[in-house]
């Protein structure tokens, strides 16, 4: 008689139950393993952003050094290919700025630099109009120095002039910086009333402070400048419903430069 063999043991396969249990454990590890992934992602994102701005910065001191003025807006709500798109906007050839584009987007394709934050939206850019008339500038450019000094003749502006951009820690919150030239933010992860480079404006969000600065552009076609809206905010830390990055030329940089370019006193 042939005697029948039955399976050892640990030939036996995995029962429906092991599997589900398996493919739990899996599930758990990756989704472990995403979260970090992610957030890693988000903070190269950030760093690569900062050193993007920091180069804006360069660039626009750069710019002043040549012409003797900062560079006026870009008109906001331009596709990237449509004529004009990332150009600066003034009222004749060297300024001074258009009115209506004190406030706006970075003019990327005047200052060469890249048109979008590391989101894939443009910076949104605001200039002082006494750092961006024309050179030499009109007489009444030195009204309120004390002493009163001669007209400048390589730059828009003299050593007195002041800036009328203010940037505080939150919208009711301490100062950070007074009397600043030019200001440049990037709308950060969520893109709250950040331009796209179709030239359309994404939602503002809720929350205060990133309201505060997305008055720099209007709805379009109203680019118009807001006088009473010149204090922009940056917070010391990205919280849930604030992650703009702010950047600004500080004027004592400023001027230092244009001296030191021979466009000053």
């Amino acid at each position: 008689m042939k005697r029948s063999s039955s399976p050892h043991p640990w030939q036996r396969g995995f029962t429906l139950t092991e599997l589900a249990v398996v493919l739990v454990i899996v599930a758990l590890l990756l989704g472990g393993l995403l979260l970090p992934l992610s957030a890693q992602i988000e903070l190269r994102n950030i760093n690569d952003n900062r050193k993007a701005m920091a180069e804006i910065r360069e660039a626009l001191l750069g710019y002043a050094v040549v012409h003797g003025r900062l560079p006026c807006a870009a008109k906001p709500d331009l596709a990237s290919q449509a004529t004009g798109a990332g150009v600066e906007m003034t009222q004749g050839a060297g300024g001074p700025c258009d009115p209506r584009v004190l406030a706006g987007v970075l003019p990327w394709v005047t200052l060469g630099v890249s048109e979008s934050d590391a989101w894939g939206r443009r910076y949104s850019y605001r200039v002082s109009s006494t750092f961006a008339r024309s050179v030499p500038p009109p007489t009444d450019a030195v009204s309120g120095c004390d002493p009163v000094p001669p007209i400048p003749v390589n730059a828009a502006f003299p050593l007195c002039a002041r800036g009328d951009i203010s940037i505080r820690s939150a919208k009711a919150g301490v100062l950070v910086a007074t009397e600043v030239p030019a200001v440049i933010i990037s709308h950060g992860n969520n893109g709250h009333g950040a331009y796209t480079p179709e030239g359309s404006r994404l939602p503002s969000g809720a929350d205060a402070d990133e309201l505060e600065n997305q008055i720099l552009v209007g709805p379009a076609p109203d680019w118009t400048d807001h006088p009473e809206e010149k204090a922009f905010v940056r917070r010391s830390a990205p919280t849930a419903t604030y992650d703009d990055e702010v950047v600004w030329i500080p004027p004592g940089l400023l001027f230092n430069r244009m001296i030191t370019a021979g466009k000053l006193p």
